[in-house]
């Protein structure tokens, strides 16, 4: 009878163990990323939802610096809220080893679009500008990748 409960005890660890297991390979995954990668509705969510490795960042005086080893989901970079419309102008330089990123700019309406885009062999030569017109309300940056390494960004602000 004491074998018994053994036994059983020993079935019941071992299920527990695999459904860990299971959940932890899971969770891992980067598919969502993947999948949710043209959403819009997702991406103009006010939440993000990013796996990274060795992260980066620094702003100082106008200018953005971030740098990743490994980056999977959306991740918002920058934010402000205006009172009145006005256009501003970016200068992006984005270059990455591996996967796909863009950098997109929400309005204040949840209105994505998509300023920059990188493969490894679409990688920018030096910087390029954009004119983004920012509507009053809460304006956003995000960037949005998925398999992405070594990923170099730098933005520069500059109201034209």
């Amino acid at each position: 009878m004491n074998n018994l409960k053994k036994v059983r005890k020993y079935r019941k660890l071992k299920m527990i163990l695999l459904c860990l297991l299971c959940l932890l390979v899971t969770a891992c995954s980067n598919q969502f990323a993947k999948q949710e990668y043209d959403s819009d509705e997702k991406i103009a969510q006010d939440t993000d939802r990013y796996a990274k490795e060795n992260s980066v960042a620094n702003s100082v005086n106008g200018e953005y610096s971030l740098t990743v080893s490994k980056f999977n989901g959306r991740e918002t970079l920058w934010k402000e809220t205006i009172k009145e419309n006005k256009d501003i102008e970016i200068d992006f330089d984005l270059s990455l080893l591996k996967g796909q990123a863009k950098i997109v700019y929400i309005d204040s309406e949840d209105h994505v679009t998509t300023l920059i885009e990188c493969l490894p062999d679409t990688s920018t030569d030096g910087f390029v500008t954009k004119t983004l017109s920012l509507k009053s309300g809460n304006n956003r940056l995000k960037i949005v990748g998925y398999d992405c390494e070594n990923i170099d960004l730098k933005m520069l602000f500059a109201e034209p």
